[in-house]
């Protein structure tokens, strides 16, 4: 959401600090960074490879949340989120055919086609009884999604996915692996 807006890319810089959001009543949200570090200005790609809350909830801050719950839905959930603040850092309940929706609409750089499990029924001969079409609808812009992967790489490589990463050998995979912070 952040690349789309034109404002962020790969590299720019986004605040790695403490952040404190309000919520209803008197409580507040108090986000960190799983490591409990602080660690400033950042690149956008670091803060994804290394998942870094506060960088991360800090740009959501600036992009807006609701715009945030309209990719999630525009990506593959069947029901828009809630924009709360913990959106930003993924915690949205989603059951896991939803999720791999999302991951494939990124991998399919921005185009959305609904997972299925059954594409056609066929006789015993061969004969085609029903197919069901491949549908396809442009979900985000192709560009961001470029920079989104090329990213995603990145986690692999040196971020918190490395460890899973390493396991696969020399083959070149994009992913997102997470940390917690309660």
């Amino acid at each position: 959401t952040a690349i789309e807006s034109g404002d962020y890319h790969a590299a720019s810089v986004i605040n790695d600090m403490p952040v404190a959001i309000k919520l209803s009543g008197d409580t507040e949200w108090v986000p960190q960074n799983y490591d409990k570090n602080v660690y400033g200005p950042v690149p956008m790609v670091r803060a994804l490879a290394q998942s870094l809350n506060l960088a991360t909830v800090n740009l959501s801050q600036d992009v807006g949340l609701s715009k945030i719950a309209t990719k999630f839905k525009q990506l593959g959930l069947t029901e828009q989120p809630q924009a709360v603040p913990a959106i930003a850092l993924g915690a949205v309940t989603a059951p896991p055919l939803e999720v791999a929706q999302i991951y494939n609409s990124i991998a399919n750089g921005g185009f959305r086609s609904p997972l299925r499990a059954v594409r056609a029924v066929m006789d015993s001969q061969g004969n085609t009884l029903k197919a069901f079409p491949i549908e396809v609808t442009q979900v985000a812009e192709p560009t961001a999604m470029y920079q989104l992967q090329r990213m995603m790489i990145e986690v692999m490589r040196h971020g918190t996915g490395a460890s899973s990463r390493a396991q696969l050998g020399e083959l070149v995979v994009a992913g997102k692996s997470g940390t917690s912070s309660d």
